[in-house]
């Protein structure tokens, strides 16, 4: 028996999973939600376990990064180390990954 191709079914392309997954990414603006994930995952291997837990939240837009704090001295003391701080989050998510940091 020989297949012959239906006229009335578009022909489709064979595509890799990463394709589709990174085409599903792009379209469904996913990739800013992973990311934000991804730093919330790795959050205590980057500052520590003691700043962790005083962390009330991390969030990121586009390449700034937004953490408030539930003590007002670290509050403080994370504002004067954002640079150190930036470095350590570009190192474990990526060059170029947060541009600017907002203490809150």
């Amino acid at each position: 028996m020989i297949d012959l191709p239906r006229k009335d079914v578009p022909e489709r392309k064979e595509k890799s999973i990463a394709d589709v997954v990174k085409r599903m990414n792009d379209r469904y603006n996913l990739t800013q939600k992973h990311n934000e994930i991804e730093l919330v995952k790795h959050w205590s291997e980057i500052v520590g376990q003691l700043i962790a837990k005083h962390t009330a939240s991390v969030s990121i837009k586009g390449k700034t990064l937004y953490v408030t704090f539930d003590q007002a001295p670290l509050k403080n003391e994370m504002f004067l180390q954002r640079e150190t701080l930036m470095q350590k989050v570009n190192e474990r998510m990526g060059a170029g990954f947060v541009e600017k940091i907002f203490i809150g």
